[in-house]
Parts: structure tokens; C-alpha cells; sequence
């Protein structure tokens, strides 16, 4: 995390590893980047806060820096909020830090930022976070400009499952926007910056009248005018601006000032999506009209009704595109029934999971069983690629899975768990056998519906030459016929001549022998 980012999201320790708007993909990347402005004191000696041994400090903010940090009893690593001695003094915000923490460790869920812990050390008050081996989605636009449909969708669906998670909890974040959308090395999206959360029915004494408590380019007009009557339509609006963001690279509302801005999203006015890029199409472009409604009632009333329509598009990528590693996190898919959970939302006979890491309080021994059943899930795969090169690559079970779902790999490709041990068949392998069959099948079925479009063809050619036969055979009839047809008017036009000129001769030799002339 940079001192900019730390700033612009103090609550969010877990922002942990981005330069100033450029993307990183490792934690040794993010390591390079924190060195770079060493603070001394924290870099020469070490420190301790009860269960949390600093390791680095990684910005400073509002209310106090940010510390990588690694908890000893469970063996992790983390981002650790330290308030500041000098706000520490005043009890109000002590009040809002702790509530803040409380607020974020009511959410577990996959594509949620996670609260390990709050606390209070020799005066000094923290909160343990989720660490984020990442950056935000605002880095990503500042670095891509605009998403690709379908990753913009993708986007757009983890949040709306996480905040449809949330406000079932009677919890509204308030504040969603990029900077808020955390985004792994491998692609698992993480709704972040939860100190903003409010709970439905709690006492609104913390939240001030007339305070928006947001960023103005993305809450919406009520939340601007009265920040304490705001309900879970305005995060969908501040979800509707987001995916308007990902896809034109802008807001749809601007200003020149705070005041112009708020003024205009009143108006409700906004250039479409569609209009601006031509690969978003028409019932995308309405749905995001309708997120963004600026009357509430005019807005998708739930998460679980906006992704309802969203998954009906069909238009997401089932992983990132602009992530680069071996295992990104994949959107999974099922068939089930109308309903909405933490992790997996149902829509119209479609369920869509995340395949994330689980959010348990074990994730310490999820995390040592995983290790353990890393090197049983390893496979040394050896395949024909597309180019026609023979390759032999490490895969994990799953892996090989995609690699077959894609055609990848197909019934000829070969598995080994030995590296030195030989080669066996991929469909001999009861974990793959399923697949290869279905392979083989479809194989099957295209080379019979290879032979019967060939025998089509034959037919064809046999009609054609038929149908020049029968069009000679008609000739060479019909010119028979028509012979046949002149010799009869020929022996006809003879008898009829012959008579024409004996008739008169026979008349008159009948009349010179009778005596008639």
C-alpha cells in the first residue's frame, strides 16, 4: 500500500501491495515498493502489539498507519491498523474505531476484507485485516481505462453477492466505489473499506445530518443530502456508477464542484453506457440505467433481484482477464433453485459460486490441510498443444479438469504423479475417465455426423447425374415422338392429297363411261 492509497482508505489496511496506480501481482513486487520509502524507526526495531508482530510499515493514514503485520498464534500474515497516540485521545474516535472493527467482523464472507481482530495494547489500539497480496480496481482503470464486458461483469457480481451477504445482516457499506474493490494476484475480488458500514437499525447518533459519509462521484442523491436515512438501494446505485466506471472509463455524473456534481446526479441526467462503448449492449445498458435511477424506488430494490438479471445476461468471464497467473479464481456454476447466499447466489435455475478461499475462523488449519493435499493434487502432464509441440507441464487436479473441459487436453494426452515413474493414459485415471469418455463420444458423434454428410453429398452427386439422364432421356422422347408425329401427318397429307387429285380424275371416267357428260 502507498501513503496515497492509506490515506484514501484508512479503514482498508488490506490494500497492501500497489505502487501509486500501477497493478502488482506478488508480495515481493509489493515488498520492492514499501522499501522504497523506508521508515527507519520501524525498519531498525522490532515491535510487538499483544499476538501481532509488525513486520513493515505500509502507509499512514487518517487516524493512523498501517503496519504488515504476522499474528503468531495463528501463523499469518495481516495488515494492522494502529490509531494514532494523538487521536487515541479522544474517546469519540476510540468509540468509531471500535465500532468501525466491530462492523467489519459481523461480515465472513469470501469476497469481504476480513476483521481478525480488535484490540487495545499498553494504550495503543489496533485492528488486525485481512491482507490483500494485491491492488484496487481503481488502479486497474488507471492502468486499463476501461474493462471488457465481461470483466466488468464478473466484477460487478462478486460485489453485488458480497453486499447482498451483508444486507441481509441489516449492514449498508455506503462507500462503494474502485478504490473500495480489491482485487488478489490470482483474481479473487474483495469488497473492502467496511468503516463506512451502518447498521440498519442502530442508533444514528454517529452519523450526522447533512454528512454524505462517501465519495461524492459514486453515493447517491439522498446519501448526499442526509446521509442518515440512506437504505441498500444506495450501494446499488454506488454499484450501478462503478460498473458505468469500468465500462467508459468515467463516472457518469461529473461537476466542477462537490455542489455541481451532487446538482447533476438530481437532475439525473447521464450520458448512456452504450453510447460510449459500443460493445455494452442494450439490456446491460438498461439494467445499468436502472441501478443509478435517481429515485430509489426506480432502482433494483435488492442485490438478489439486480443479479438476477445480470447472471441472465450470460455475459461474464468466468476469470479475470487482465490477471496474469496459472490459478485465477473462477466463477463456478450449478443448477439449483431461486435463492441468494454468502457465497453463491441462485438465480432462475442458475447458481453462481465464487470459488474462493473459505472465510472461517480455521482458516489457519485450511491452510495446513491445503499444503498437505498439495503434492497428492499434482500431476505431470504430457500433451499435444494446439501448435502441434509436445509439452510436459505440472498440473493440479483441477487443472487437468479445465485443460479437458477446454480440449486442451484430449484421450491421447498422458498423466503421471512420479515425474520419474512412466506415463500412463489419461483415461485410465478414474479421477479424469468421465471426461476422456466424454471426449471420445463427442469424437464419435462428429465422425458419424462426418460419414453422414458424406453420404449426403453422394446422394446429392447421384441426383445430379440422374437429373441429367432423365432430362436426355425426355430429349431423346420427345425427339421420337416428334418423328413419329411428321411421318403420320406425312402418310395423312398423302392420302389427303391423293384423294384431293384422284377424286376428279375417278369422277370423270365414271361420267365418260355412263354416259353422264
Amino acid at each position: 500500500m502507498t501513503d496515497n492509497e492509506a490515506s484514501r482508505s484508512p479503514l482498508d489496511a488490506t490494500v497492501a501491495a500497489s505502487a501509486e496506480g500501477t497493478p502488482v501481482s506478488s508480495p515481493e513486487t509489493a515488498q520492492q515498493q514499501t522499501a522504497r520509502k523506508p521508515d527507519a524507526p520501524e525498519q531498525k526495531k522490532s515491535q510487538q502489539l499483544g499476538d501481532f508482530k509488525i513486520v513493515k510499515k505500509l502507509g499512514q493514514g487518517g487516524m493512523g498507519a498501517v503496519y504488515l503485520a504476522h499474528q503468531v498464534s495463528l501463523d499469518r500474515p495481516c495488515a494492522l491498523k494502529v490509531m494514532s497516540p494523538e487521536i487515541a485521545k479522544k474517546q469519540d474516535f476510540v468509540q468509531r474505531f471500535i465500532r468501525e472493527a466491530r462492523v467489519m467482523a459481523k461480515i465472513e464472507h469470501p469476497s469481504v476484507v476480513r476483521c481478525y481482530a480488535v484490540g487495545e495494547f499498553k494504550g495503543t489500539y489496533y485492528v488486525a485485516m485481512e491482507f490483500i497480496d494485491g491492488c484496487s480496481m481503481q488502479n486497474w482503470i488507471d492502468t486499463l481505462k476501461t474493462l471488457s464486458v465481461g470483466d466488468a461483469l464478473h466484477v460487478t457480481i462478486v460485489c453485488a453477492q458480497a453486499l447482498a451477504h451483508a444486507h441481509k445482516m441489516n449492514l449498508i457499506h455506503r462507500d462503494i466505489k474502485p478504490d473500495n474493490i480489491l482485487v488478489t494476484k490470482n483474481g479473487a475480488v474483495k469488497v473492502a473499506d467496511l468503516g463506512l458500514a451502518k447498521a440498519v437499525d442502530e442508533d444514528n447518533s454517529m452519523t450526522q445530518s447533512g454528512t454524505g459519509m462517501g465519495t461524492p462521484l459514486y453515493m447517491p442523491p439522498e446519501q448526499a443530502r442526509n446521509a442518515k436515512y440512506v437504505d441498500l438501494r444506495s450501494d446499488i446505485y454506488a454499484l450501478g456508477c462503478t460498473l458505468y466506471k469500468f465500462l467508459t472509463g468515467a463516472p457518469p455524473f461529473t461537476g466542477d464542484s462537490a455542489m455541481e456534481l451532487i446538482l447533476n446526479k438530481e437532475k439525473g441526467k447521464f450520458t448512456p453506457a452504450a453510447r460510449l462503448n459500443k460493445d455494452v449492449p442494450e439490456k446491460l445498458d438498461l439494467m445499468i440505467d436502472k441501478m443509478i435511477a435517481k429515485d430509489p424506488q426506480h432502482r433494483y430494490q435488492s442485490c438478489d433481484e439486480l443479479l438476477t438479471d445480470l447472471l441472465a445476461l450470460g455475459l461474464e468471464n468466468p476469470s479475470l482477464g487482465f490477471i496474469d497467473s496459472n490459478e485465477k479464481v473462477v466463477l463456478g456454476t450449478a443448477t439449483t433453485s431461486v435463492v441468494a447466499t454468502g457465497n453463491a447466489t441462485r438465480v432462475s435455475g442458475h447458481e453462481k459460486t465464487i470459488s474462493l478461499p473459505k472465510s472461517s475462523r480455521e482458516e489457519a488449519e485450511q491452510q495446513k490441510r491445503e499444503k498437505a493435499q498439495e503434492s497428492k493434487d499434482v500431476w505431470f502432464v504430457k500433451f499435444t498443444d494446439r501448435a502441434g509441440s509436445q509439452q510436459v507441464k505440472r498440473m493440479t487436479t483441477d487443472q487437468v479438469h479445465r485443460g479437458l473441459a477446454t480440449r486442451m487436453l484430449n484421450e491421447l494426452s498422458q498423466v503421471t504423479k512420479n515425474q520419474n515413474a512412466p506415463m500412463v493414459s489419461i483415461g485410465s485415471v478414474p479421477a479424469f475417465k468421465k471426461q476422456v469418455e466424454e471426449i471420445l463420444m463427442e469424437k464419435a458423434q462428429g465422425k458419424r455426423k462426418q460419414d453422414m454428410q458424406a453420404l449426403y453429398n453422394k446422394l446429392d452427386k447421384q441426383h445430379g447425374r440422374r437429373k441429367w439422364w432423365r432430362l436426355l432421356e425426355n430429349i431423346k422422347d420427345g425427339t421420337f415422338g416428334w418423328i413419329s408425329l411428321m411421318i403420320w401427318l406425312a402418310i395423312v397429307g398423302a392420302i389427303g392429297y391423293g384423294l384431293y387429285l384422284g377424286v376428279p380424275f375417278a369422277w370423270k371416267m365414271i361420267a365418260e363411261n355412263f354416259g353422264l357428260v
